[in-house]
């Protein structure tokens, strides 16, 4: 429930700030949306401003605006509020914010409070404090794998919270980010809640190095809620803080029914440019996409294809795309770069340049190794990316097509069709 707004837009000078009183009538959690904008800063240079969120002169967090020069509206948890007034400011931080960030204007502010006894205040009320990054600089996170988004979602009784970061600096590689994965961000799930039968809270478990499932033993803050620290440069977690500087990012969205994690980003499509501008200004890509190479190109010049595992085992699958007659695959027939596991849904085929829509005739499934039963698999979409790294209307969405022993490789959509 929105209880306050600030519509007039404002602008911040490094160290100003803006506050505004909330009166709170029942608990709940809090939450802050605001829509913002730093002109003359571009992540593809790096850049971001900061701004330092407070409730009541304590609860601070930061808010790394990535988003430059185009207003987005970032939604952060408040944490537990009690009944009564509260103050929520937010000021431009001098410290922190890249120097072409002389100005943060704040387009608008609305706050709000989901009351304690709605059905989302469990998926609120257990969502972690992420702590920035801090390896390689002061705060890492204000040029490079910046958390963006959280999407819970549920397996049973267990609640899974994921983060979307901007990209990775270890791990997987570009070329198997884009193959086996299908996006340049990094996923990871940080926190996993389990319940008993009555629906309490009974274990949490945190994805730490080395992907290794631990058992949460660290502090709360802004309430109850779980407080992580990101503690490698491929995003995942511990329990013991040891970087001052947080967010609380908003549960707002669940992973979509019947789409891969990567369905989340196009309900965020900004995502998409925060993560390729720093692809482009990190790794070495190719001048001009040669569809037979392994080496990455510009993100822009992919077909993007999301599709979910209906029934059947879990791959390795590779993605084949025609164009103009030729088809081209996703994992070069490489079962390392094949999409393989539960949540690989989602992969990239590189295409020749200035390939569109129209040329692209058909796109197919290909199992790289016999199924031990029939697998079905169903298309969600296929796009590419505009001139700004922002999705474009789907080439292609919907349909199915069954792979066996005896066919390995199915055609899931076709423009004969």
């Amino acid at each position: 429930m929105e209880i306050s707004s600030h519509a007039r837009p404002a602008s911040l000078a490094r160290g100003e700030a803006l506050e505004q009183q909330v009166t709170v009538s029942s608990p709940g959690e809090g939450w802050a949306a605001l829509v913002l904008q730093v002109p003359g800063t571009c992540w593809g240079r790096a850049e971001a401003g900061v701004l330092a969120l407070t409730v009541d002169g304590g609860r601070r967090q930061e808010i790394i605006v990535a988003t430059g020069e185009h207003p987005t509206e970032y939604v952060r948890a408040l944490g537990a509020l009690g009944p009564g007034r509260h103050v929520v400011r937010v000021e431009h931080d001098p410290l922190l914010s890249a120097t072409p960030a002389s100005v943060v204007r704040v387009h608008s502010m609305r706050i709000g409070c989901l009351d304690s006894r709605s059905e989302s205040a469990f998926v609120w009320r257990h969502s972690p404090v992420l702590h920035y990054r801090a390896i390689d600089s002061p705060l890492d996170s204000t040029t490079t794998d910046t958390p963006l988004v959280l999407f819970y979602r549920w397996a049973g009784e267990d609640l899974e919270y994921h983060v979307i970061y901007s990209h990775e600096d270890e791990g997987t590689d570009l070329t198997g980010l884009l193959a086996r994965w299908g996006h340049t961000t990094d996923i990871e799930w940080v926190l996993r809640v389990a319940r008993d039968p009555a629906g309490r809270a009974v274990r949490e478990e945190f994805q730490g190095p080395g992907h290794r499932t631990c058992l949460f033993q660290g502090m709360r803050d802004f309430g109850h809620h779980p407080v992580l620290q990101v503690a490698t440069r491929n995003g995942l977690v511990t329990d013991r803080v040891h970087v001052p500087h947080r967010v609380a990012l908003a549960p707002l969205l669940a992973q979509p029914p019947g789409e891969p994690r990567e369905g989340v980003q196009h309900r965020v499509p900004w995502v998409y440019r925060v993560s390729a501008l720093e692809v482009v200004r990190q790794v070495p890509l190719e001048q001009d996409p040669v569809p037979a190479s392994l080496a990455p190109a510009d993100p822009r010049c992919y077909l993007y294809v999301q599709w979910t595992r209906v029934s059947g085992p879990a791959g390795p699958l590779e993605t084949l795309v025609r164009v103009r007659g030729r088809w081209y695959s996703s994992a070069w027939g490489r079962r390392e770069l094949a999409c393989e596991g539960p949540d690989a849904e989602s992969t990239a085929v590189k295409l020749p340049a200035h390939t569109t829509e129209a040329d692209v005739e058909a796109i197919a499934l290909r199992a790289l190794s016999v199924p031990p039963a029939q697998a079905e698999v169903r298309l969600v979409r296929a796009f590419f990316l505009d001139g700004g790294y922002l999705p474009r209307p789907p080439v292609a969405s919907g349909g199915a097509c069954r792979l066996t022993s005896s066919h390995p490789q199915a055609t899931v959509w076709s423009r004969d069709r």
